[in-house]
């Protein structure tokens, strides 16, 4: 590890109505800016219990944190084109336009834009992780303990259910809450336990949980704490233990678990580039803490924020804490060929300059046709 820094912002930094006290700080290694700079990337994570959207950059070797308001914010996805992104009972779609970067800001700074496209109302599903795949946008409703996709004449088209679960109700039964892309297919999930009445993983949430193989109908790893967070990356299968802090290996094939790492905090959210996973942590909440988790007995502290480690060796490479009102962190992307995007708010002016459509010959002509008396 190299040097921490530590770095204050208030709630002029980020203002909102609905926190207008809204504060904290960020502690890093140094290593985290020269990293992110030297892999031309940066991060955007989502913290549903500040309500913001983060957006992690470097410049000259400093970090930078960007943050859009938003209620709500829970699974997203990020790649060269667009950014998605789950809220409160919507859908938020943005598209890259690197093309606008100084008009945006003339700094020079900006190498990266995301620009509000699209939105779709869903109600509210209590959206977690979300994905593209081969048949469009796939999300993890857990309000009706389903993976659906989604269709504008619909809140959303309703497409797989664990096999304990009986009827499409709004009942939030068992914490369906994960999602493991395979193939550009949804392949793995998590759920908090395996019951059929409402609500009923918030009665008992200690070590229910499972990892679910839903194309063989395979329950892969069962007594599970709070599981979240599954990922299938190089032929590998990674899973959270949230309750224990805890980043698992499993064997597909057979569920044999493999520890991989053990953090001080509430492991949730991964992504990963070439041989680096990046982990969010979150701190041990109040309602978690009156159930006892291993976790908040283990630790005095626990942490938010990112940790990155490395695949082969699981060593830490360098990290990222939060203090202050930012506790929770849920999903964390990936954002490739830029150190320092902006990704535009809805209610920003500058969208009204900024317009994108095909490069096609326009006709002034118009063929009528007349049915004859």
């Amino acid at each position: 590890m190299t040097d921490i820094i530590n770095e204050h912002i208030n709630s002029e930094s980020a203002p909102d109505n609905r926190h207008n006290n809204f504060d904290f700080s960020v502690s890093y290694d140094a290593a985290l800016p020269e990293l992110l700079s030297y892999l031309n990337i940066s991060l955007i994570l989502t913290s549903y219990q500040a309500d913001r959207l983060i957006t992690v950059r470097s410049h000259h070797n400093e970090l930078d944190t960007h943050f859009i308001a938003c209620p709500r914010p829970m699974g997203l996805t990020v790649d060269q084109q667009r950014l998605t992104l789950g809220i409160w009972a919507q859908v938020l779609d943005f598209r890259r336009d690197d093309s606008i970067c100084d008009k945006v800001d003339d700094s020079g700074k900006v190498d990266a834009c995301y620009l509000p496209r699209a939105s779709h109302v869903s109600g509210m599903i209590n959206i977690h992780d979300i994905a593209w795949g081969d048949e469009g946008l796939w999300a993890v409703n857990s309000t009706f303990s389903c993976l659906c996709t989604l269709d504008s004449n619909y809140s959303f088209v309703p497409r797989w259910q664990p096999s304990w679960i009986t009827e499409l109700q709004p009942e939030d039964r068992c914490h369906l809450n994960g999602m493991a892309m395979r193939d550009n297919k949804p392949r793995y999930v998590t759920t908090f336990n395996q019951e059929n009445s409402a609500k009923a993983w918030r009665k008992n949430r200690e070590g229910r949980g499972t990892l679910i193989d839903i194309e063989t109908d395979v329950v892969l790893a069962d007594g599970l704490m709070m599981p979240h967070s599954p990922r299938y990356y190089r032929d590998k299968l990674y899973v959270c233990e949230s309750g224990y802090g805890l980043i698992w290996t499993v064997d597909p094939q057979t569920g044999e678990k493999t520890l991989f790492a053990k953090l001080q905090g509430f492991t949730r959210g991964m992504a990963f580039y070439d041989n680096l996973m990046f982990v969010g942590l979150s701190r041990v909440r109040a309602s978690e803490a009156s159930l006892s988790p291993p976790l908040a007995q283990e630790f005095a502290e626990t942490y938010s924020g990112i940790w990155v480690l490395d695949i082969n060796t699981a060593e830490v490479v360098t990290y990222l804490c939060f203090e202050g009102d930012i506790k929770q962190v849920y999903d964390i992307g990936i954002i490739p060929d830029a150190v320092f995007p902006q990704v535009l708010e809805w209610q920003d002016e500058k969208i009204e300059h900024f317009f994108h459509f095909p490069d096609q010959p326009v006709s002034n002509k118009h063929s009528v046709t007349r049915e004859s008396a």
